[in-house]
């Protein structure tokens, strides 16, 4: 509510007037100003060519073997990441535990199973529960 009277304040001192106006014929004369600011750009063009030609030379080739140092940097980081891929692999599989059959049973050690109470305990899971979970029906 306040701020309907603050705007109906403004009107009846200020109107409904706009301060700002432009000048007659600006946008007339607005486009050949412009164009009387702007340099001639073959002028610009001579200027860099005679002045830059000499030093441009070594910055040219850099410019050009860019997408080739690119390239050759993409490759390397590929080559790196399939090598070590194929190392983890090579790695993961060597370190398999060899099967049951192969083990002698005197050097046969049963696993801890003491992880697997506190597992039970923690899903709060009884008998019931277990044998559900084990059987094919579940």
């Amino acid at each position: 509510m306040m701020e309907h009277n603050d705007e109906l304040y403004l009107k009846q001192t200020v109107g409904n007037r706009n301060p700002f106006r432009v000048p007659d014929g600006y946008f007339e004369q607005l486009t050949e100003q412009v164009m009387q600011q702007l340099p001639e750009r073959e002028q610009i063009v001579a200027k860099q060519q005679s002045i830059a030609q000499p030093a441009s030379q070594p910055r040219a080739r850099k410019v050009q073997m860019r997408p080739w140092l690119y390239a050759a940097a993409c490759t390397v980081l590929a080559m790196i990441l399939g090598v070590s891929y194929y190392f983890m692999q090579s790695s993961a599989t060597s370190t398999d535990v060899a099967p049951m059959a192969s083990v002698a049973p005197a050097t046969y050690v049963a696993p801890d199973n003491s992880y697997i109470d506190e597992a039970v305990d923690y899903a709060m899971m009884d008998n019931a529960d277990i044998y559900a979970c084990l059987s094919e029906n579940y």
